[in-house]
């Protein structure tokens, strides 16, 4: 879970611990991009010791070293370790480790899951201001037992993400605009939200955007492209964009009926759970994949 901006971070912390004479620090502090510093995990031991020592008084720091044990950066990986810096700059105010700890508590990393702890530190994320504390808040409700959904809010919330460029975000304002839940029903803005979710690689914003094409919703409707879109998703294993392009085959929607094609598709999704792919397989099945039925999406 550490992300660019706690790479950012922790360069700062390494520049400092160069400044008292940290040689791995040294070498690390002109690195500025993720990649470089993933690549150079060296010998960290002497850096760690440093970010521990600013960790005492910095809850950045502590955020860092979660961070390092989270990916295991000169220390192994430890997502016990890792939830525990995480928690101990939580409580010192950092807003970063209150999401960060959140999210150790809502899937079960280090810490039992506990989405009541998820929730409480997500909100005090949310009330830093921290984005992805309150998305990852909204997330929650409608998902927590007891934690009321309210669709309003939910769209302002995902706005703000969105803006930002966070892909989940934006697929989900394009979900909102899709429904109405808390905006206006507008298809053109749907379709734009999911296109910029769909350019970063988000196989649901993907298969959304298929979906845009294939019944004209923000955008003139065309199925080939509909069906390159599924095939983008699906070909990531992505079950409801593998059922889709099951369902364009079996039918011959924007490429040429192919039986083979979209029993081989629905078996993808099949197999991973979704049951409308199942039922087409059934179909399959029953019918043979020469006369197959269809039942579109899970």
């Amino acid at each position: 879970m550490l992300d660019r901006n706690e790479l950012q971070c922790a360069g700062e912390w390494i520049r400092r611990a160069a400044m008292v004479g940290d040689a791995e620090a040294v070498k690390l502090c002109s690195l500025t991009g993720f990649d470089s510093y993933s690549d150079a995990q060296t010998d960290l031991a002497e850096s760690i010791k440093w970010l521990k020592k600013a960790a005492d008084l910095h809850p950045e720091a502590g955020l860092v070293l979660a961070g390092c044990y989270s990916e295991g950066y000169g220390v192994p990986q430890d997502a016990e370790a890792a939830a525990a810096w995480y928690f101990r700059a939580a409580v010192g105010g950092c807003g970063r480790a209150q999401f960060n700890i959140g999210a150790c508590f809502a899937r079960g990393l280090g810490v039992p899951v506990s989405y009541g702890m998820a929730l409480q530190w997500y909100q005090k994320a949310a009330e830093k201001g921290n984005i992805k504390g309150e998305f990852a808040l909204e997330w929650s409700f409608g998902k927590i037992e007891g934690v009321p959904w309210n669709p309003t809010p939910a769209a302002g919330w995902y706005r703000r993400a969105a803006e930002q460029g966070d892909a989940v975000a934006q697929n989900n304002l394009g979900g909102c605009y899709i429904r109405g839940l808390g905006v206006a029903p507008d298809f053109v803005e749907a379709f734009k939200w999911c296109r910029k979710a769909a350019d970063q690689n988000l196989v649901e914003a993907q298969t959304n955007l298929g979906i845009c094409y294939m019944f004209g919703h923000g955008v003139p409707q065309n199925r080939t492209t509909a069906v390159e879109w599924f095939r983008k998703a699906a070909e990531r294993g992505y079950s409801e964009a593998q059922s889709d392009l099951g369902w364009c085959f079996d039918n011959g929607w924007g490429v040429d009926e192919n039986k083979e094609q979209a029993a081989k598709w629905y078996l993808c999704a099949a197999e991973q759970g979704l049951a409308g792919a199942q039922f087409n397989m059934g179909s399959c099945y029953e019918y043979g994949a020469h006369r197959s039925r269809c039942q579109n999406r899970g």
